[in-house]
C-alpha cells in the first residue's frame, strides 16, 4: 500500500516510454496505473503501523544483537503482545524486561539473555513542499509513519512537592529519541539504533504539547467531515464532549490552577513566554470547537439531539469564560 513509492516508479517508466522507447501503448497503461494510485491515496483507508523499540541485552546474544537496540516496524493492526511472542520465540530462555528504562551493567554484562520491548512514536520530519499549506489529511498521513528515521518514547515521572488536587503541576516527561541507521520502512522491517538522546520536558511544556495535539485533533476531525459528509458522527461527538463538558475531562481548568497563578510566575519568571503561548492555544481552541459543534449540529440524529443541546450549553459557558480571560480568536474558514 505504499502507493507514493509506486507513483515515483510510474513517473520513471513514463519518461522512458515517452522519450526513449516511444512505446505509447505502454505509456498509456502506466499513466492509467499512476492515476489509480493517486485515487487510492485519497479513497482507501490505510492503517498507520506501530513501531517497536527492541533491546537485546546480555552476553548470551550473538555480537550483531548484543546490547543493541533496534526499531521494528509492525504489521497492520499488530498488537504489541503478538509482536513480543514472535520476538521471544527464537530465544526461549530470554527474560523479558518489565521496565522501559535502559538496563544497568548487571544485565548488559550478565551471561544470560534479556529482551526489552516497548512501543515508540515516529517523529515526522516536515517536508518542505508540504509546509504551511492546507493539504488533505490522507496525503499528509503517509509521511507521519513512513520515511521516518527518528522515534520517541515519553516516560512520565513526578518531581517536586506532590499536589493531590492537580497532577499536572509536577508531571514531568523524560523523552528519549532513537535515530536509526536508515529510514523506515526500508529493505528490512527493522534497523539498528545508531544514536539515542534524552530530553526532560517540564510540566508547562507538556501542557503546551497536549493543547497543541488536542487542537490539531479537532482541526483534523473538522477537515475529515468537510471532505466526507458521510463519515459517522461518533468520534466527533466523543472528542467535542470530552473537551467542553467539565464533568468528563475537567477541561483545561487544571492548567489554570497549576500555571496561571501569581505564585507560579513569581517562582518561574523564565516561563512567562510559555504561559502566554498556553493561553493563546486555549483561546484558539474556542473557534475550533465552535466549528466542530456547528458540523455536529448539522449531522446529529434526532435521538442524539438532547446530547447535542447539552454540549452546546456547556460550550456557551466555556466560550464566555475563555473569551473574557484570553481574548477572541477568529478562524478563517
Amino acid at each position: 500500500q505504499m502507493w507514493e513509492e509506486a507513483i515515483h516508479i510510474c513517473k520513471e517508466l513514463a519518461e522512458q516510454y515517452e522519450s526513449h522507447v516511444f512505446d505509447y501503448e505502454m505509456l498509456s497503461d502506466i499513466l492509467q496505473r499512476e492515476a489509480k494510485f493517486y485515487e487510492k491515496i485519497l479513497k482507501v483507508l490505510r492503517p498507520s503501523p506501530d513501531y517497536f523499540a527492541v533491546g537485546y541485552y546480555g552476553q548470551g546474544f550473538p555480537t550483531f544483537l548484543r546490547n543493541k537496540v533496534f526499531i521494528y516496524r509492525g504489521k497492520e493492526y499488530e498488537r504489541r503482545e503478538d509482536f513480543e511472542m514472535q520476538l521471544l520465540s527464537p530465544f526461549p530462555n530470554a527474560e523479558k524486561l518489565k521496565s522501559t528504562s535502559p538496563p544497568g551493567q548487571e544485565i548488559t554484562s550478565s551471561p544470560g539473555q534479556s529482551i526489552q520491548c516497548f512501543t515508540v512514536q515516529p517523529v515526522e520530519e516536515t517536508k518542505v513542499r508540504l509546509k504551511g499549506r492546507s493539504i488533505p489529511e490522507q496525503i499528509t498521513n503517509f509521511y507521519k509513519a513512513n520515511h521516518v528515521q527518528k522515534f520517541s518514547y515519553s516516560r512520565p515521572f513526578k518531581k517536586g512537592p506532590k499536589d493531590p488536587d492537580n497532577e499536572f503541576a509536577n508531571m514531568w516527561i523524560e523523552r528519549t529519541t532513537f535515530t536509526t541507521a536508515y529510514p523506515l520502512p526500508g529493505i528490512l522491517r527493522w534497523f539498528v539504533v545508531t544514536e539515542t538522546t534524552t530530553a526532560i520536558i517540564s510540566p508547562l511544556q507538556n501542557a503546551i504539547e497536549t493543547m497543541m495535539k488536542t487542537n490539531e485533533k479537532i482541526m483534523s476531525e473538522i477537515n475529515r467531515h468537510q471532505n466526507d459528509p458521510s463519515l459517522p458522527i461518533n468520534p466527533l461527538s466523543m472528542l467535542l464532549n470530552g473537551i467542553v463538558d467539565p464533568a468528563v475531562m475537567g477541561g483545561f481548568a487544571k492548567y489554570e490552577t497549576a500555571f496561571f497563578q501569581e505564585t507560579y510566575l513569581q517562582e518561574h519568571p523564565e516561563d512567562a513566554g510559555n504561559i502566554e503561548k498556553l493561553k493563546d492555544l486555549i483561546a484558539w481552541q474556542t473557534p475550533l470547537l465552535a466549528e466542530g459543534i456547528r458540523i455536529h449540529g448539522r449531522k446529529v440524529t434526532e435521538d442524539l439531539r438532547p446530547f447535542h443541546e447539552r454540549m452546546e450549553q456547556c460550550f456557551t459557558q466555556l466560550r464566555a469564560k475563555v473569551e473574557s480571560q484570553y481574548g477572541v480568536r477568529e478562524m478563517v474558514s
